[in-house]
């Protein structure tokens, strides 16, 4: 957004950000230049949409000339790339009477378009599409068996390039694995770049990356693309995309300085479990769901009939990842109209007075919310920290008030601030079902759509798989996917796999193997939960989970993933038989792991961790 913004800049046009980036100054000036007219356009993430100050600031203007959706995509809605808050944009333009609106997207495909079409209310005849075609990319496709034969045919092509390259991977290790491989076999200083590097780390692999004209990067976030260069020469796939979408929008920025760039996927049975792994890793439980629903239907709303969660928290005592989560609100928000979202708030604010003269101020304020910030505040060093929860409770006043007393101390230069602990804020629309049978109803719906998705999920990366493997051009078959059929010509592309050889790659998906009870055992001696089989079958296939991660069995866990080569769901059912033998109560207590010792991998069945007795019933 940032890098946006500044490109918009230098060419003179009036153009800001506003995200949480910004500091307290920088945000109110960018507001005072939307109030005024000094900016022309103003970039902002969905999520802002459901802020309220953010939307009063809108109502005061005459209009909104356009409403541009980068991404568009996102909103189709449960599908797998689905973002909840890209359908709210709809009902936003239609309250804010936009006038025009522009929804961008490189990876529509003809559903999709339709979709798109029908939320915002755009005629058909509207749509403009380029085509998915560019003759100058040559698709191929190498099958392999291990990472090593994979190499064998990376560091030829490496050594060949006339220009940056680009190593897309899975996760976020495999960029590590993939550079240190490359040394090892003569190819230097590959940089790496994923989503878990700090912010500074980040900055200086671009920086790095942009200076050299030659540069390899192993790369785990597909997401960022706008400080990279305008073109590569080579892209390469190590390992299968997820979706054809994907793939389009990652080959997307190869030779578009008009030469051509070869775009390698390599395909290989052995990573294909990991990737339907990670699409059912999503689904969280059933009777996790129920207990959820049955949570947020007791809340008793407050003086403004809102109700407020920390959604970390939910997610860690009911195992459902936080993405998911967002998904099941937007749910009741949109299909059940129950909830409506609106501005987020922190509850723990740490107060750094500024000088003396700040906490001057602060300390002689004897306006009502003042007094009861200083009553309910805990003195650290020189600072102090309240809970504006708490203390609103404690002291049956308005949350919100102390909130913008702390607020006007900031903006007059007495203090700093720092908040943490968010907590999501719905509108409640309509009183929730509260009968045992309503309750599960929703639950049954909500799970429903969740093996929905995983179904979908795995049948997109089928849907990769026979583009990789047709006998057919893949330029073709992809430009169909995309609905531009007519842009490749009869005789295909002439460069990709099947043009060159006549016909399309042998690949045959190989049966995973059978479950090893040896590592099943493992697992179940590490982790004593028995009352859910998908967290145990997260587990031993390497899927993070909150539950898993607060059992200290996720990540660290030397057994974490330890089954990774076998099938997900054969997997689930192998846990759901030895948790039904227990009738799916949970006795005994989950161990802390001991450190690992060299390239041994151990375990202990003693020390801290989750214990006594529970049941949360059967999956």
């Amino acid at each position: 957004m940032r890098d946006q913004v500044e490109s918009l800049r230098k060419r003179g046009v009036k153009a800001a950000n506003l995200d949480s980036s910004l500091t307290a100054e920088e945000a109110a000036n960018v507001k005072q230049g939307v109030l005024n007219g000094d900016l022309r356009m103003l970039y902002v993430a969905p999520e802002r949409l459901n802020n309220e100050g953010f939307v009063q600031m809108l109502s005061q203007l005459d209009s909104i000339g356009l409403l541009a959706i980068d991404e568009a995509h996102y909103r189709k809605q449960w599908g797998t790339s689905f973002r909840p808050e890209y359908l709210k944009i709809a009902r936003f333009c239609e309250e804010q009477k936009v006038e025009r609106i522009l929804a961008l997207t490189a990876t529509a495909t003809p559903p999709v378009v339709d979709d798109i079409c029908k939320s915002f209310n755009i005629e058909r005849g509207n749509v403009f599409q380029t085509p998915v075609f560019r003759p100058n990319l040559a698709l191929r496709v190498e099958v392999t068996e291990t990472f090593y034969q994979k190499l064998d045919i990376l560091v030829p092509l490496l050594k060949n390039r006339t220009g940056p390259a680009i190593i897309y991977v899975t996760l976020q290790r495999h960029t590590e694995d993939v550079a240190n491989a490359l040394d090892s076999r003569g190819i230097k200083n590959v940089l790496t770049y994923h989503g878990g590097m700090p912010s500074q780390e980040r900055q200086r692999i671009q920086d790095e990356f942009m200076a050299g004209a030659d540069c390899i990067c192993a790369w785990k976030n597909p997401l960022v693309f706008g400080w990279l260069p305008n073109s590569w020469m080579q892209v390469i796939h190590m390992y299968l995309p997820k979706t054809l979408e994907n793939y389009s929008q990652e080959i997307g920025r190869a030779g578009r300085d008009g030469l051509q760039s070869i775009c390698t996927m390599f395909l290989s049975s052995v990573d294909i479990p990991a990737l339907q792994g990670f699409v059912c890793g999503d689904t969280c439980a059933k009777r996790d769901i129920e207990q959820w629903l049955q949570t947020v239907a007791i809340r008793t709303p407050a003086s403004d009939n809102t109700v407020d969660f920390n959604l970390y928290e939910q997610s860690r005592s009911y195992d459902i990842r936080p993405t998911v989560l967002n998904l099941l609100y937007a749910y009741l928000e949109l299909e059940f109209g129950l909830l409506r979202a609106v501005t987020p708030f922190y509850s723990v604010y740490e107060i750094i007075p500024i000088g003396e003269n700040g906490r001057s101020k602060i300390m002689y304020d004897n306006s009502t919310d003042a007094v009861t910030i200083r009553t309910c505040w805990r003195s650290k060093k020189e600072k102090f920290e309240i809970n504006v929860v708490d203390a609103a409770s404690r002291m049956n006043v308005d949350r919100g008030a102390l909130a913008r007393k702390i607020t006007t101390w900031e903006l007059e230069g007495y203090i700093q601030t720092r908040p943490s602990q968010v907590r999501a804020r719905f509108l409640v629309l309509k009183t929730f079902p509260s009968k045992p049978s309503e309750i599960t109803a929703i639950a049954d719906k909500f799970y429903a759509d969740m093996l929905k998705r995983e179904e979908d999920g795995i049948a997109k990366i089928e849907e990769v798989i026979k583009l990789a493997t047709d006998d057919d051009c893949i330029a073709r078959n992809l430009s169909v996917y995309f609905g531009s059929e007519n842009t490749v010509p009869d005789e295909g592309c002439g460069t990709c796999t099947f043009c060159r050889q006549g016909q399309g790659v042998e690949f045959k998906v190989k049966a995973s193997g059978a479950i090893d009870n040896a590592k099943l055992k493992a697992i179940l001696a590490a982790c004593a939960e028995r009352d859910d089989p998908r967290l145990l079958a997260r587990m031993a296939f390497g899927v993070t989970s909150p539950r898993l991660t607060a059992l200290k069995c996720s990540t660290s866990h030397p057994l974490f993933g330890s089954m990774g080569e076998s099938d997900f769901n054969e997997l689930l059912k192998a846990f759901d038989a030895e948790c039904a033998k227990v009738g799916y109560e949970t006795t005994g207590v989950t161990a802390a792991p001991a450190k690992s010792t060299g390239t041994k991998r151990t375990y202990s069945q003693t020390g801290g961790g989750r214990g006594g007795s529970s049941k949360r019933g059967r999956r």
